[in-house]
């Protein structure tokens, strides 16, 4: 019965271990995307409607992301995007976009996830960041497919059309909760002062003894009785 449970336990340990690389290419941002009308996406124009935007693999310095529709049954688009770093952490899903130029449909810049200090900037194919860049007055990052297989350099291309490498840096881990203050020293309180002496209490005086009293009470029974005789006798 021992080498049974045995048995069962390595089997267990090895199917959670050759499991285990599967899980982290699970891992994945995933956000709704509702536009009301036609949109500009890296290699295509997205109608109105309702879409879900899905990272493949968040591990990734480049990121790979996929458009898909509203029941994931397909993909629209595979494009590349790289990590734009922020000061400010995410609180909710945000999408930015370009600049709207006259007679065109908006253009989409940029999507952070909630809970990330970075979000992630959409590269499009040069031929493409070029018309953007100069219709939209605004920088637009490039590589000369932009797909996301391609390790491709990617370039910022500025409204005067000059381009500069941009340097594609893996995101920063997230910072380590801060640990508590150490708790204060307790500092002894100074002695109290002495307490000033309370007076004495004054001792009143005694009175005499109480032998005059019973002899004034004595000669006032006798004049009493004295008295009585008198009154009686008359």
């Amino acid at each position: 019965m021992k080498r049974r449970s045995v048995s069962f336990l390595l089997a267990a340990l090895a199917v959670l271990a050759l499991s285990a690389p599967s899980a982290r290419a699970d891992v994945a941002w995933r956000s709704p995307l509702v536009i009301g009308e036609p949109t500009e996406i890296p290699g295509t124009t997205l109608q109105p409607g309702r879409y879900i935007v899905k990272v493949l693999d968040t591990q990734e310095t480049r990121k790979v992301v996929q458009f898909m529709n509203a029941d994931e049954s397909a993909v629209i688009a595979t494009v590349m995007g790289i990590p734009d770093y922020r000061v400010d952490t995410a609180q909710h899903t945000e999408f930015t976009y370009f600049q709207r130029a006259e007679g065109a449909p908006q253009a989409l810049k940029s999507w952070r996830y909630p809970g990330n200090s970075f979000g992630i900037e959409f590269v499009y194919p040069k031929a493409e960041a070029v018309q953007l860049a100069q219709a939209r007055h605004e920088e637009v990052y490039s590589a000369p497919s932009a797909k996301p297989e391609a390790q491709e350099p990617v370039t910022a291309i500025s409204p005067e059309l000059k381009e500069k490498p941009v340097e594609v840096k893996a995101p920063p881990p997230p910072p380590k909760p801060a640990m508590a203050a150490p708790a204060p020293t307790a500092v002894p309180a100074p002695p109290l002062a002495p307490e000033p002496p309370k007076p004495a209490k004054k001792k009143l005086p005694k009175t005499g003894s109480a032998l005059p009293l019973v002899a004034l009470a004595g000669v006032a029974a006798l004049a009493a009785g004295s008295a009585i005789r008198f009154f009686r006798g008359v």
